[in-house]
């Protein structure tokens, strides 16, 4: 087909070329492709969380090691529910437990939030920074050191799926 005779001139070519163009990049957002320890206008995930300060980074990193250690907590939560029966068949007011299909939801449901999450957490950690890579890992380590107490029915680290 030829489209020499086309009139292009309204075409809005703002986001080719990689999108590099975007409103992140004229906010002062950088896109690190190699591992790096500047945090200068560092963005991460989301166009709203650009680090400007030291004290903005400062924050950032104890964000991130709450965010790595609250995903070892839903490991654990979810391991609870892991290991509970199945319906209980005489039951008595003291032991009301889920039915066999919602337990199975709930159990899906775990499932699916630690699979969000864990590439979640991959997106903090392909910022290719240093600061922020280490925060990841201090806080699994935390959270595996405060929640590994509780048995735990799976031993898979902190993958992205």
């Amino acid at each position: 087909m030829d489209h020499t005779a086309m009139d292009h001139s309204k075409m809005d070519h703002s986001m080719h070329g990689g999108g590099m163009e975007s409103s992140e990049s004229a906010a002062g957002c950088k896109m690190n492709m190699l591992f790096t320890f500047d945090s200068t206008d560092l963005c991460i995930v989301f166009p709203w969380w650009h680090i400007r300060t030291g004290l903005g980074f400062a924050i950032s990193l104890m964000t991130v090691v709450g965010l790595s250690m609250l995903y070892e907590y839903i490991r654990f939560i979810a391991s609870v529910y892991e290991k509970l029966p199945g319906p209980v068949l005489a039951r008595t007011d003291s032991m009301r437990s889920p039915s066999r299909g919602r337990l199975a939801v709930i159990k899906a449901a775990f499932y699916a939030l630690q699979v969000f999450y864990s590439f979640f957490i991959m997106l903090i950690f392909m910022t290719y920074n240093g600061w922020i890579m280490l925060a990841v890992v201090l806080g699994a380590f935390a959270g595996r050191l405060v929640w590994s107490s509780h048995a735990q029915s799976s031993q898979k680290g902190m993958f992205c799926h």
